[in-house]
């Protein structure tokens, strides 16, 4: 059973939580409870290739649920033993397990407590930063994998594929926009296995280029950043983590700060699209080389916004 601040609270009277939760498991059952990836390391003695894990590892059944007016204590229990003092104790008090273990659907309220109310459940929906368990997905594993490698597969058309792929300009401003440097003194050939090469090392690279493919503005704007990387209008020190103009005599005029929690190239692409003086000014720069540089203020560059930078 399940008990909200001590009171039963029965799944079966919420609808709504048990055909979520079910849908989440694809209605598929048992489900498999295991150790969350961080919890096996690999075997630190060379004749054991087997990973190194827990014995065993447990939990309270009962968990604390942050709300917006305050807090909710849950908690799965099969019994409850009131002593004569009035005092309850909730049986069994503990999950435990040895890195496997299958729940049935008969064990629905046991399922839901431990996805929607643990803070022990990575990727639960009350996770909190030691977790202890997760439940595997094979059926939603799969459906990913499957998903990927269709996305892959329709990349590698758009750039490979003699009858399908984009053409010869629009697959060089991709490029160009995926910060690719000195895309023109490439042959196409050669630029489309760069390209293949940077969406699979860029964070979220299918996603980026299917945007890009169809957001020819976003497209333009990321083209602009790098042609002015390319003709030593800007550059960047990715130690210091800033952006500058070059001026005349080789030196750099300071454009911004990039924090660590942030792309170098993301950061000087929102820079661009958000501060109307540095578009300006780098656009200026791109028509003309003489054009003064660094008429917009310097500023740091912080997680999407820009604020004034201290002087340096």
């Amino acid at each position: 059973m399940l008990y909200k601040n001590d009171v039963i609270w029965e799944l079966e009277r919420h609808p709504k939580e048990l055909e979520a939760v079910r849908e989440h498991f694809h209605k598929k059952f048992p489900v498999k409870v295991v150790y969350p990836k961080e919890r096996i390391i690999p075997s630190r003695l060379a004749h054991n290739r087997l990973p190194d894990k827990p014995n065993s590892i447990s939990f309270d059944l009962k968990a604390v649920v942050k709300t917006v007016s305050g807090a909710e204590v849950w908690r799965y229990a099969e019994e409850i033993v009131v002593d004569n003092k009035g005092n309850k104790r909730y049986i069994p008090k503990k999950f435990r397990f040895d890195g496997i273990r299958y729940l049935q659907e008969t064990d629905i309220e046991l399922i839901y407590f431990l996805y929607a109310k643990s803070e022990h459940c990575q990727g639960g929906l009350n996770q909190v930063k030691i977790v202890k368990f997760m439940f595997e997905d094979p059926i939603g594993d799969a459906e990913k994998r499957v998903m990927k490698e269709a996305m892959d597969l329709k990349i590698k058309r758009l750039i490979f594929d003699p009858d399908a792929a984009l053409p010869e300009e629009k697959i060089r401003a991709v490029a160009r926009a995926f910060f690719v440097r000195n895309v023109d003194s490439h042959t196409l050939p050669e630029v489309k296995i760069i390209l293949d090469k940077k969406i699979e090392k860029t964070k979220d690279g299918i996603k980026r280029f299917l945007e890009m493919v169809q957001n020819d503005e976003e497209l333009k704007n990321r083209v602009y950043i790098q042609d002015a990387i390319d003709k030593k209008i800007i550059f960047s020190d990715e130690g210091l983590r800033k952006w500058y103009w070059k001026l005349p005599d080789g030196s750099g005029k300071i454009i911004c700060t990039v924090p660590p929690s942030k792309n170098m190239y993301d950061a000087i692409f929102d820079l661009f699209e958000g501060d109307d003086a540095f578009r300006a000014d780098l656009k200026a720069s791109l028509i003309s080389p003489n054009a003064e540089k660094g008429k917009s203020k310097k500023v740091k560059v912080k997680m999407g916004e820009n604020v004034d930078d201290e002087e340096e």
